[in-house]
């Protein structure tokens, strides 16, 4: 299984860190890894670097998909196919997919979101640009 952490990267920020992918993804697992005593510090960088999403927009969306189920009236839907299995959790900073695929097709519908889509797995020290990965030539 793969977990995954999406950010929204403000345009300025996503045009610097397009070539600098590894010094960005530095910056966010810090902000993962952050000491609660320098909470303030992490809000503040987060939101210097980040949008958040419009969590009532991509749920809609997401309700709206034939192939994809809500989970309890959250912010919570799940997807499976013979190949796939994965659930997503909207949340307003990031959002989190978890998938048995190494690319989840459920992907593609945050990259239709936004084009400044950054994706980290933290555990495997994984990241990339979400629309690199669905825009390769």
């Amino acid at each position: 299984m793969r977990k995954y952490y999406l950010f929204v990267i403000k345009k300025e920020f996503s045009r610097v860190y397009q070539e600098n992918a590894d010094t960005l993804y530095k910056t966010l697992e810090n902000l993962y890894k952050i000491n609660p005593k320098n909470y303030n510090y992490g809000i503040s960088l987060y939101k210097q670097l980040c949008l958040p999403f419009n969590v009532e927009v991509l749920s809609n969306y997401f309700t709206h998909q034939p192939l994809i189920k809500k989970i309890n009236n959250k912010n919570k839907f799940f997807y499976r196919s013979r190949k796939e299995f994965t659930i997503v959790k909207i949340n307003y900073s990031c959002c989190i997919v978890i998938s048995s695929l190494n690319l989840a097709s459920i992907l593609k519908l945050f990259d239709y979101y936004s084009k400044d889509i950054f994706v980290c797995d933290f555990e495997n020290k994984d990241y990339f640009w979400l629309s690199k990965q669905f825009n390769k030539k």
